[in-house]
């Protein structure tokens, strides 16, 4: 097609920004939906995707379990602003020919700022799929990929670009 001075102009058409949640549940549903893509393109940007323990490829993440562990004494006061997130990922590797099958078990702390949801800490622990009585220890894994992703995740959260 060739454009001249008499082409009509035809206006792009931006979609309007989303609002990222304000509450804990909405968030936490959201970041579940869209975190094995994001996670996916974050071990790829990384050069890690497909080496285990840290990242292979995310097939799908599990709903969030919002309820917080009781951590604290009676006497301490817990910060409102402080969520806890327990989410699931069950995550595949081929190597060799062969696949093979994993769970991440994700304890996640998130942490509601003037600037939006950040993600204060992580916790990670892992096992084979389906579950043979071995899992690992907890880890932490604030700086792992599956940390990345989510604080991508968030930032495009606040940028208003993550859909509905």
């Amino acid at each position: 097609m060739i454009f001249t001075a008499a082409s009509p102009i035809v206006p792009i058409t931006v979609p309007n920004k989303q609002a990222c949640p304000t509450t804990i549940e909405p968030l936490a549903k959201r970041l579940v939906r869209d975190l094995p893509s994001y996670a996916n393109r974050a071990a790829l940007k990384n050069g890690t995707r497909f080496q285990v323990p840290e990242m292979s490829q995310v097939v799908v993440a599990s709903q969030p379990n919002l309820e917080p562990l009781k951590l604290l004494g009676p006497q301490q006061v817990s910060d409102p602003n402080l969520h806890q997130i327990f989410i699931t990922t069950l995550e595949r590797q081929t190597f060799n020919q062969k696949t093979t099958e994993f769970q991440q078990y994700h304890w996640l702390f998130l942490v509601q700022t003037r600037q939006g949801w950040k993600l204060s800490q992580s916790f990670t622990r892992i096992s084979p799929y389906p579950l043979i009585n071995k899992i690992t220890p907890p880890r932490e894994s604030s700086q792992g990929i599956m940390a990345q992703a989510i604080k991508t995740w968030l930032r495009d959260c606040q940028a208003g670009v993550i859909r509905q």
